[in-house]
């Protein structure tokens, strides 16, 4: 292939749309899909607890096992889209 038929190919690639980014990638999509789940869910529950509980240290604590519970849910999540985007890079 000479190398204005590589870059003839190059460019009907990304004019057909062949090229896809990374962020197009079904994998990340799903893998960002389900951290704002987990982001959303954490949202509605820490609001939650913020209108229902007293004011005292047992809501203090509540609040911070929630928070911890959330950053535990989304340590794989935020790791393996972290390592896709890598090697995609």
């Amino acid at each position: 292939m000479t190398s204005q038929n590589a870059n003839s190919a190059a460019s009907s690639d990304k004019a057909g749309g062949f090229a896809a980014t990374v962020e197009d990638h079904p994998l990340v999509k799903s893998l960002r899909s389900i951290l704002k789940e987990i982001d959303d869910q954490y949202e509605r529950e820490r609001q939650n607890f913020v209108a229902t509980l007293p004011n005292t240290s047992a809501k203090d604590r509540a609040l911070a096992m929630l928070k911890s519970r959330h950053h535990q849910r989304r340590e794989n999540y935020v790791r393996e889209l972290a390592a896709l985007l890598e090697r995609t890079s």
